[in-house]
């Protein structure tokens, strides 16, 4: 049986975000959408808005962890609660 090799894949070994991991003190866009459980489309309409807290390097956005953690313990829980909202229609 062959062993498993350790690979950093980040912390928590989060092998979903294998892909698209920049390290412990930024998150991707792919890592911030698929934690607020909403699409990456999403995700970017939110940055833009300046909703979720990024630094735009060119056309790329980044999102420094300790500022979404900040963010998500304030607020941030709002906005996934306001995106189920837009999609019912009462």
């Amino acid at each position: 049986m062959k062993e498993k090799s350790q690979n950093s894949v980040g912390p928590r070994g989060a092998e979903r975000y294998a892909n698209y991991y920049l390290g412990e003190d930024v998150m991707s866009m792919h890592e911030v959408a698929d934690r607020l459980g909403i699409g990456l489309n999403h995700a970017y309409s939110a940055c833009k808005e300046g909703l979720i807290p990024n630094i735009r390097i060119g056309k790329r956005y980044i999102i420094p962890r300790a500022a979404y953690l900040d963010w998500i313990a304030t607020c941030g829980g709002q906005l996934s609660k306001n995106t189920q909202k837009e999609g019912t229609n009462e």
